[in-house]
């Protein structure tokens, strides 16, 4: 699909309230026109969020973030533009018929989701009709409740049979290769799976992407999955997944490695569990969780893979900001087993008991060593120092360490020093601009200060007629630094110079914009209540700080991109460009000390 036309634009922004969508998340209260709230988008002590139902917009004045109804979605959910509109849509009842749009590509991936379903269906008949498979799930514990439920099914002891039944269907063999579900030898075309309990894989909406499928014997492999399609990316999906976000209360999500894990939790009430389809968890699949929840649980089985897996996963999930906690099974078990031999009731004082990431990270670099040996008590201590100099929380830091310097008896001053010096290594290994991409909360969020100004000038000349004349003598649209904010600046030189009035329509302006932080930027000029300035009384100094900050910045900016420029002729040997550009530089430092 190509470009989501304006008018749907519009009418979606019009049929989804943006104080209905945003209660769907956070609690909002009334105060005055506008409606606030605590912000999910830092750590807010709040409520810093404002919600304006008049302007159909938000802002936080803790992070900056706003935007309207779509900007909201896209943050919150994780989501691209056009799948936050068609999201929004799908909330308002609204029809996007995208069937005239549909390229040769679209339709094939069509004919891939038909033939997984109908293989589904063909795997789910197979099941029914075999006593051998369907003993093999009760002796497993599964019922037929959750057979039906998960659409379990059974591939038939035969080279064939899926083809065969795919071919009278009007499938061509291109199509089922395509689809993951046969293997296109030498020796000709013959079913991926063969005597094999079926787990079909479906997306987030509901549609069968591919399968996994275990034996019911000792043969090997013991797991089979389609091979990656069209359709159907491992690292991007996640087993149950599609059962979980129907469950609208559910506000954590348990990560387990199998689909026989998976099913059995689901059989007895847990209904917030996934697998990760039998792989190393990917940043694709921890963006996917975060759509839905905040918290996780990390339950991979007890042996030594699964906890190898355990540590790598951690970082990805944190990665994203999600909040993980990881239950430890013990006995060298997985959850199937665990339930089976204990029972549920305790596996849930499991999920009670389950401790947070450095927890787990200090228990993980604990094992295996004999603190009463030197070697041993060092590795043990510059293992976990590691692990704490990488938090952001003092608090936390000093907790640790107090339990550390009990734990080993070296002075706790000692131990925060290691600390301090190792965090300041990685500063300044990591002092770059692009630092910030790893850093969370409040800090990651702060508004630079010359795009507060530009945007507080930009909203006085769309707010303010009686000081519009103040600001167009006192900078130019060349003077803006934001990208976005610059070409609103141009729009509304251009309408001042044609003698038009400023009449930017908000939704129609901000629909040019499919970027999360371009949105930001443009919905935080029409979200500035300018009536709280008072600008009657003080527009001289408001309009001439906000300048006075914008030009310079712009002007440092300038300065640095010459300094840089000059260090360059310097190395070539170039002396009479960098006699010019030392000229430049001296005019724009004397301009900077006369703003």
């Amino acid at each position: 699909m190509g470009r989501i036309p304006d008018e749907i634009i519009s009418k979606v922004i019009e049929y989804n309230d943006i104080v209905d969508v945003i209660s769907d998340y956070i609690n909002l209260k009334k105060v005055g026109r506008s409606y606030v709230g605590v912000c999910p988008f830092h750590n807010d002590r709040g409520p810093s969020l404002s919600v304006s139902p008049d302007k159909q917009l938000f802002h936080c004045f803790g992070c900056g973030a706003a935007g309207n109804v779509i900007g909201f979605i896209m943050k919150i959910k994780n989501l691209e533009f056009k799948d936050a509109v068609l999201y929004l849509a799908e909330r308002a009842d609204i029809n996007i018929d995208l069937n005239d749009k549909k390229d040769e590509n679209t339709k094939y991936k069509e004919r891939l989701y038909k033939a997984n379903l109908e293989a589904a269906r063909f795997f789910y008949k197979n099941l029914k009709a075999s006593k051998v498979a369907v003993n093999y799930l009760l002796s497993r514990g599964i019922d037929y409740k959750i057979i039906n439920r998960f659409g379990l099914g059974f591939s038939l002891n035969e080279w064939n049979s899926l083809l065969k039944y795919l071919k009278k269907l009007g499938f061509k063999d291109e199509e089922i290769i395509s689809a993951g579900l046969v293997i296109n030898s030498d020796k000709g075309i013959y079913d991926r799976f063969r005597n094999r309990i079926m787990f079909p894989i479906f997306d987030i909406k509901g549609r069968v992407i591919g399968f996994g499928g275990r034996v019911i014997d000792d043969s090997k492999p013991k797991y089979l999955n389609t091979s990656e399609t069209l359709i159907f990316e491992k690292g991007k999906n996640l087993y149950g997944l599609n059962y979980v976000i129907k469950n609208k209360s559910a506000n954590s999500i348990i990560i387990v490695e199998g689909y026989m894990d998976c099913i059995k939790l689901h059989q007895h009430g847990l209904e917030n569990v996934v697998a990760s389809l039998g792989t190393a968890l990917t940043l694709e699949q921890a963006k996917l969780l975060k759509r839905y929840v905040n918290d996780i649980y990390i339950c991979y089985d007890s042996d030594a893979a699964g906890q190898a897996a355990t540590l790598r996963g951690l970082e990805i999930l944190e990665s994203v900001g999600l909040n993980v906690k990881v239950i430890n099974i013990p006995q060298g078990k997985d959850p199937d087993e665990y339930v089976n031999n204990y029972g549920i009731e305790e596996f849930k004082k499991l999920i009670d008991e389950a401790i947070y990431i450095t927890d787990y990270r200090i228990l993980k670099a604990r094992e295996g060593k004999n603190l009463k040996n030197q070697f041993d008590k060092i590795q043990y201590v510059n293992q976990v120092i590691n692990i704490l100099s990488k938090l952001k929380d003092d608090v936390l830091i000093h907790h640790y360490s107090e339990q550390l310097s009990n734990e080993t008896g070296i002075a706790l001053s000692v131990i925060i020093e290691k600390i301090n010096k190792s965090r300041t290594l990685s500063i300044e290994k990591n002092n770059n601009p692009n630092l910030r991409n790893n850093i969370k909360g409040n800090i990651y969020n702060l508004i630079p200060a010359y795009k507060k100004a530009e945007a507080l000038i930009l909203a006085i000349l769309l707010y303010n007629d009686n000081s519009i004349s103040n600001i167009i003598s006192k900078i130019s649209p060349d003077d803006f630094i934001t990208d976005v904010y610059k070409d609103l600046a141009r729009d509304i030189y251009s309408k001042l110079l044609k003698g038009e009035s400023i009449n930017i329509n908000k939704d129609e302006y901000m629909a040019k914009y499919q970027n999360s932080e371009d949105i930001s930027d443009i919905a935080r000029v029409f979200a500035y209540d300018i009536n709280s300035l008072n600008l009657s009384n003080s527009d001289d100094t408001i309009i001439s700080d906000a300048i006075k900050t914008i030009k310079r910045y712009s002007i440092e900016e300038k300065i640095n991109h010459l300094k840089n420029e000059i260090k360059n002729c310097e190395k070539e040997n170039n002396i009479q460009k960098s006699i010019d550009l030392m000229q430049r530089l001296v005019a724009l430092q004397k301009e900077l000390e006369h703003i």
